[in-house]
Parts: C-alpha cells; sequence; structure tokens
C-alpha cells in the first residue's frame, strides 16, 4: 500500500512538472516572435579615423505576449572583418503585436579594414561595394520568461546611400 502511494505521489509530481515544462516552453516560444528590420543607417561623420554611423532599427512582436528587450549585443562586420561591437543595455517595451523603434550609435576606425577614406570611396563607386554585416543577440523578457534572440542583418553601401 505504501508502495502505491509513493508511486501516485511521484506520478502526480511528474505530470505537474511536465506541465509547467510545457507551459514555459509556450511562453518562450510567443516570447520568441520577434522579427527585427534596420530601419535606416545613418552617417553622422566620417574622418580618417573615425566613422560614426546612427542605426535604427525596429523589433517587431508577433505575439499577443507583451515584451522587453533588455539587452542587445552586436558585432559589426564590414567586407567579413570586424570592426567592433555594441552592447546596448537599455529596457525597449514592445507591446502584443506591435513594434518598437530604437537607434544606436556606432564609431570605428576605418582603417581597420580598407586602409583610408579613399578605399571606402573607391568600392562604393566602383564595381566592388562595402558589405555590412550585422550579427548578435537580444536579450528579451516577459514576466518571469526570458530568452535570448539571435539578430543578423547584411546590407552594402551603395544601398545605404541610395536610401
Amino acid at each position: 500500500m505504501k508502495g502505491i502511494k509513493a508511486l501516485l505521489i511521484a506520478s502526480g509530481l511528474g505530470i505537474i512538472g511536465y506541465a509547467l515544462y510545457r507551459y514555459y516552453k509556450k511562453q518562450i516560444d510567443f516570447v520568441q516572435d520577434f522579427d527585427y528590420i534596420v530601419k535606416g543607417v545613418r552617417v553622422v561623420s566620417v574622418t580618417g579615423d573615425n566613422v560614426i554611423l546612427d542605426i535604427t532599427a525596429r523589433i517587431i512582436n508577433n505575439s499577443n505576449v507583451e515584451a522587453t528587450v533588455k539587452e542587445m549585443f552586436l558585432d559589426f562586420f564590414i567586407n567579413g572583418s570586424k570592426v567592433g561591437n555594441i552592447t546596448e543595455v537599455k529596457d525597449v517595451r514592445v507591446r502584443a503585436n506591435g513594434y518598437s523603434d530604437f537607434s544606436f550609435r556606432f564609431a570605428f576606425n576605418p582603417k581597420i579594414v580598407l586602409g583610408n577614406l579613399v578605399n571606402i570611396v573607391t568600392l562604393s563607386i566602383g564595381t566592388k561595394d562595402v558589405i555590412f554585416d550585422i550579427q548578435g543577440y537580444v536579450r528579451v523578457e516577459s514576466g518571469l520568461i526570458k530568452t535570448t534572440i539571435p539578430f543578423e542583418y547584411s546590407n552594402n553601401l551603395k544601398s545605404i546611400i541610395k536610401k
């Protein structure tokens, strides 16, 4: 009799544990239902030693659960070479089935990749182009649920200038 009681208790705890797991897994899936786009890249200044860009991104929440972006970590690449990174720790609330725009400033030394400013102009006007890649992650939370969403963006200088 004691064995059956212990078995029933263990089974009940197992069912409760599985139900909690499924609930939190579903909530995480809701929180991860995000899309993002880079709305614009604006060149603030360009010198031989420093290029400063203002980047505006939009995070789109496709779920019916409001969430908050807590942190972004992004690596920036130009023509495949890493030129720097950004770590933004700020709360950006994204309402359910809505979006939020946010901006961040990024500065880098163009000599790291291209040698000098003349190469940037030459590559963008000539047959080649400068390719910008952004890779990283965004940490999102909603209530007790916390998750990480990968972030990837790629564009070229010619299409940025045309905008």
